[in-house]
């Protein structure tokens, strides 16, 4: 009786340990970034060089992304000023239609009507969301116009939640 009493006890104690101690049970349930998440307002700079003519131009572009939550007056908006050191400055600003997050992923999306006539060519911009490091990364670009040349300026940039 005494052996059997301690087989089971052997049995259930492995049991336990098997079930309890499951470090994998957080991966098959991983926690993705929600609408609710995207809101507020996000700011980030890209520094590059662009060809003007034939000389070569320094430049930073300050980004500053705001979404506001649901049930708010407006979705929201995505501005920009390009600073150059030889050039006047470029800014625009547009109004963002949507945003949410690709279901079950680390993507959120953001929808711009219009954004071409402020030097934005996509309507559709993805993002890459950290909710750690509380930063969202996508390609940002702006393309303007000198007299000789159609330029594009922008380019791979992380956004910080302010």
């Amino acid at each position: 009786m005494k052996k059997i009493f301690a087989m089971l006890a052997a049995i259930f104690f492995c049991g336990a340990m098997m079930i309890s101690c499951n470090k994998d049970n957080k991966e098959e349930n991983p926690t993705f970034p929600t609408k609710a998440d995207m809101v507020g307002t996000w700011e980030g700079t890209f520094t590059g060089t662009a060809t003007l003519g034939k000389a070569s131009e320094n430049y930073t572009i300050k980004w500053t992304l705001v979404l506001n939550p649901e049930g708010s007056s407006t979705v929201g908006s995505l501005k920009y000023t390009a600073s150059f050191a030889t050039m006047q400055d470029i800014t625009g600003q547009v109004p963002v239609t949507d945003y949410y997050t690709k279901q079950n992923t680390n993507i959120g999306r953001i929808l711009i009507a219009g954004g071409s006539n402020f030097g934005l060519l996509d309507e559709i911009i993805d993002f890459d969301m950290n909710l750690t490091a509380k930063t969202l990364t996508g390609i940002l670009d702006v393309y303007t116009s000198t007299d000789d040349d159609s330029i594009r300026l922008g380019g791979e940039t992380t956004l910080h939640k302010k």
